[in-house]
């Protein structure tokens, strides 16, 4: 599915489609040439569900696919509340917003996504804003608009007819409005290494969150169960996953490939799961 990009490392991303596949609850392998470039039939489906990360816990997936007009479209809405307090400051991963907020942000020292680390967090600079409803705001339309850059243009890159569409948004304008909530959960005013559904944070660079996200869409790590997670156990992703950006989500240059696409976008094609519980059946 990926071409030229995956030589050498074609069996280790066949093992990461075996297993995502054989660990979802929507259970249909159709031929990606047909997922990305068939005749397929008009129509919009929610997914839902949940996956299993490390065979430690469960975490949520739900996003909408929809084709239309001979491509695919897929959104996801991420629903946070702010961190409670006056006073609170916002970490940040860079100077991004800076435009936004002008001398109300205080940035000093190297991007998070520019470290060279291998650290989500890396400490490399100063970056920070008080965490008042305008930087709020700010953060969550930024995060609206590049996190799903990264996807459309690794979508754009390989050719495949797709475009995502990730809406950030206040959990209390979602409520007001009414709009559909793919993930509910705090703002975290820091950076850290923690579940994607336990809180989104601050200080979480744009190529980490769209890893993130990635989760949300059912996509699972790409590397050594829970590295990265102390600094005497640095981020290890498996072999040849290094180029993914569910292998290296901290680094600018990993891409999602087009297995992460296939992997999203097939569910349109499968069978509705009986049961979106994952323990469903397990006690009589």
């Amino acid at each position: 599915m990926s071409g030229p990009i995956l030589e050498g490392r074609e069996a280790t991303f066949r093992d990461i489609l075996a297993d995502t596949v054989a660990k979802d609850a929507y259970l249909c392998l159709p031929p990606a040439r047909g997922v990305f470039h068939g005749d397929v039939p008009e129509g919009e489906r929610r997914i839902a569900g949940m996956m299993p990360h490390y065979g430690l816990f469960f975490g949520p997936m739900s996003y909408v696919v929809r084709r239309r007009g001979g491509a695919w479209e897929v959104e996801a809405r991420i629903a946070v509340d702010p961190p409670a307090g006056a006073g609170a400051r916002l970490e940040l991963p860079d100077c991004g917003l800076a435009g936004a907020l002008g001398g109300a942000i205080s940035c000093r020292g190297t991007p998070y996504a520019r470290a060279g680390s291998t650290d989500a967090c890396p400490g490399s600079g100063e970056f920070s804003a008080r965490a008042t409803p305008a930087a709020i705001r700010a953060l969550l339309a930024r995060w609206s608009a590049e996190v799903e850059g990264y996807w459309n243009r690794d979508a754009r890159a390989f050719g495949l007819p797709v475009r995502y569409d990730f809406d950030f948004v206040l959990a209390d304008e979602a409520r007001g409005r009414a709009l559909r909530v793919d993930l509910a959960v705090p703002l975290s005013p820091t950076c850290g290494r923690t579940p994607y559904f336990s809180a989104m944070r601050a200080g979480w660079s744009l190529p980490v969150l769209a890893h993130e996200v990635g989760h949300v869409l059912g996509l699972l790590d790409e590397y050594e169960a829970l590295s990265g997670i102390v600094r005497c156990y640095p981020k290890t992703p498996f072999p040849g996953a290094e180029i993914s950006r569910m292998g290296l989500s901290m680094r600018e240059e990993t891409r999602l490939l087009p297995i992460h696409h296939y992997l999203v976008l097939r569910r349109f094609f499968c069978r509705a799961p009986e049961s979106i519980d994952p323990y469903a059946g397990a006690i009589r």
